[in-house]
């Protein structure tokens, strides 16, 4: 038993010896002492109830070096002081906190940013820091910890928040000429100008059905009505679909690791586009053999015109690790039933092997226009048929980034 848990016991005997002896100093320090490890216990065990550590960001979504406000708040919400406290919460390795020196973890890819003070009872501290992050990513926040003691020190506690919060840093989106990628019309002009395509949303009426028509274009109701099969009629549309096709893979086989500064490269550049094609008004997904963070699922995002599109697309490319989920071959063979007739497919590459090279060029025999952006002098040596393969800048000033 350490000597601090002896205290009260310690206390009551001093107390029984004095009053036994006649010795009333003795029985006043033993009741005191005994008093004492009591009221301290108690406090100790009661330091935080009602007592909370907020946190809130001012933003969930920003750019490479972009500053965004931290809120952090201790609520003590009881008639007990905390004589001292330290908080700790912890941060991933990439965020860092304007003029804070964190602290090192224990725990790998976290480091933590610390308080230290007293707060009095039904009492409110609040601190406000300024963050940035170095690289793209979902960056952590949390889990957090506080510690304390009663008035003494002598129980000192402390306890945990598991919660965790998490900061989308987006990838840097650069300009079209800035990747040598001409800023009109960088993927070329249609063949034979403008196709129009029938629309599935937009229904201009009925027709009998004709041998050949696929049976999503029977309208089952109207053919219940006339007694023999109905098909709609859909009017044109000229919406323009691309689709991004991103090889995550860096190097051929996957023991071999990966290069980071490719694989930056090649989020950038297929952020770029995708930042290009929205503002053009194209309807734009994604396609990598990459995950989602804690997840089995592979990253796709059929193309779409709609309001937040642009920003989940690019909380997919944050959110791209090196691990990956299969070839990207696989996951376009997977795809190439859904592919609208038409779509611009823009393949962004540092490594084609093979099976990608066959699958891109099976895409543009089926009458799609298909584009290789290569980020390395290896991918650029890809002979496609149907494919036009174009070498994009391999050095990117963050000064000529679009944050």
């Amino acid at each position: 038993m350490p000597f601090r848990d002896s205290w009260p016991l310690l206390g009551g005997l001093l107390f029984i010896v004095g009053f036994g002896a006649g010795l009333p100093l003795v029985a006043m320090v033993g009741l005191g002492t005994m008093a004492l490890g009591v009221t301290s216990r108690w406090w100790s065990n009661h330091l935080f109830d009602r007592l909370e550590l907020r946190r809130s960001l001012a933003e969930r979504r920003v750019f490479i070096d972009e500053p965004v406000e931290l809120e952090v708040r201790l609520v003590n919400r009881k008639p007990l002081p905390l004589p001292w406290f330290e908080w700790r919460l912890a941060l991933g390795e990439h965020l860092s906190a304007a003029g804070e020196r964190l602290a090192a973890s224990a725990v790998p890819g976290l480091h933590y940013l610390v308080r230290r003070g007293a707060i009095g009872w039904y009492a409110v501290e609040r601190w406000t820091f300024t963050l940035t992050a170095a690289r793209r990513g979902y960056h952590q926040l949390g889990p957090a910890s506080i510690r304390s003691s009663d008035i003494l020190g002598a129980w000192p506690a402390r306890t945990e928040d598991t919660e965790l919060d998490h900061l989308v840093v987006y990838p840097r989106v650069y300009r079209l000429p800035d990747l040598g990628l001409p800023a009109e019309r960088p993927f070329g002009d249609a063949r034979g100008g403008e196709r129009i395509f029938e629309d599935p949303l937009r229904i201009a009426g009925l027709r009998e059905f004709r041998p050949g028509d696929p049976l999503r274009r029977i309208d089952w109701k109207a053919t219940a009505r006339a007694g023999d099969l109905r098909s709609r009629v859909y009017e044109p549309s000229a919406t323009r679909q691309l689709y991004v096709l991103l090889n995550i893979d860096t190097l051929e086989h996957a023991w071999e690791g990966y290069l980071s500064d490719e694989l930056e490269r090649l989020v950038s550049v297929a952020a770029s586009v995708i930042a290009w094609a929205a503002g053009a008004r194209y309807a734009v997904g994604l396609l990598a053999n990459g995950a989602y963070p804690d997840a089995d699922r592979p990253i796709r995002l059929p193309p779409s015109r709609s309001r937040d599109q642009l920003v989940r697309l690019l909380e997919a490319l944050a959110v791209v690790q090196p691990l990956t989920m299969g070839d990207l071959a696989g996951a376009i063979r997977r795809e190439m039933g859904r592919i609208e007739a038409g779509s611009t497919l823009i393949a962004v590459a540092a490594l084609v092997p093979a099976p990608l090279a066959e699958a891109l060029a099976r895409l543009a025999a089926e009458g799609h226009r298909v584009h290789l952006l290569a980020t390395t002098d290896r991918a650029a040596r890809a002979d496609i048929p149907g494919v036009t393969v174009e070498r994009v800048a391999a050095a990117f000033q963050p000064a000529e980034a679009l944050a």
